[in-house]
């Protein structure tokens, strides 16, 4: 998996490129552990180039949805394609995230 970190005004937008499964969870968590400084900023995942995600890729994304999350503001899963739409819609993901597609 590639992860490429762009700053914006206000927030965070992280750019996944790949499979998000178990075999991304240690850069995943590396990830996740290098943007806690910038916890309280607007944190967007742009899925667009996420080919899978399985139910550790959500795991993911919730351990840092919990470790990067501020009250006031949802994360957001941008641009999912149709298969990790799906997965996001079965697992009632938006619940937890703010899902723009």
């Amino acid at each position: 998996m590639k992860i490429t970190v762009n700053e914006e005004a206000g927030g965070l937008n992280v750019l996944l490129d790949g499979v998000l499964d178990f075999s991304a969870s240690t850069e995943f968590k590396k990830l996740v552990q290098r943007l806690v400084m910038s916890k309280g900023k607007r944190l967007t995942f742009d899925l667009a180039r996420v080919s899978r995600i399985d139910s550790v890729g959500l795991g993911l994304l919730h351990i840092a949805r919990e470790e990067l999350g501020d009250n006031a503001q949802r994360v957001r899963l941008i641009s999912a394609q149709s298969g990790v739409m799906r997965m996001l819609e079965l697992t009632e993901a938006g619940n937890d995230f703010d899902i723009v597609p």
